[in-house]
């Protein structure tokens, strides 16, 4: 992304850290310098972070995601932004996701420890990319010179369906219909949908209400 900005970058004000991984194998030096590195590639790329984060706690367990996140949203007005420090394959991961996303309404980003001991341009360009778009901005559209006429003439919505499966062998679990649609001219905002359905059920059965 080096001198390229984002069509649509969001200001970030209020962000908070939550790190799950020890402090012994990620400590505060690390952490401020993740954070220094993140603003410098976000400011470059046309999403800038303001000032420091309203918060950055260590936490030890799952059983704190969701009084934590809950404490992160009474507490600060206008919160943006989580940041979750995690030390590799956890648990944690999925509920931060559904406390976040289901419970709470918040956007969270994960980052794994070893990523911000050890900050790449790269790394820090694919999380600035990530957390934009969950913000609400634009990351990039298609050149109005080269959208193919005939398809942009008229407003236009793109749409993708399909069904995911339990792995084989598995006999009860149910199956997962998914369903996301463009939301803007560019494209490039879109908007998902997902339903549970009887197992291995290759047709959405919902998709009239989705």
């Amino acid at each position: 992304m080096r001198g390229k900005q984002f069509h649509t970058g969001i200001e970030i004000r209020t962000w908070a850290i939550a790190c799950f991984a020890p402090q012994r194998n990620c400590n505060e030096a690390a952490l401020r310098t993740f954070t220094q590195q993140l603003q410098r590639i976000s400011n470059d790329a046309g999403m800038p972070i303001v000032g420091q984060p309203c918060f950055c706690k260590y936490a030890t367990g799952i059983e704190q995601v969701e009084p934590m996140f809950k404490f992160l949203k009474t507490t600060y007005n206008g919160l943006q932004l989580i940041v979750v420090v995690l030390p590799g394959k956890t648990p944690v991961y999925a509920e931060v996701k559904r406390v976040g996303d289901t419970l709470i309404g918040l956007a969270t980003q994960c980052v794994q420890a070893k990523n911000v001991n050890k900050t790449t341009p790269q790394t820090l360009s694919n999380l600035c990319l990530k957390i934009n778009v969950k913000l609400g901005g634009v990351n990039n559209i298609l050149v109005p010179s080269v959208r193919p006429i005939s398809v942009f003439r008229e407003p236009v919505i793109f749409i993708g369906a399909d069904v995911t499966h339990p792995p084989a062998g598995d006999r009860s679990k149910p199956s997962i219909a998914a369903v996301v649609a463009s939301m803007d001219a560019h494209p490039s905002r879109y908007a998902a949908t997902v339903r549970i359905q009887m197992h291995r059920h290759e047709v959405i059965a919902e998709l009239s209400t989705m």
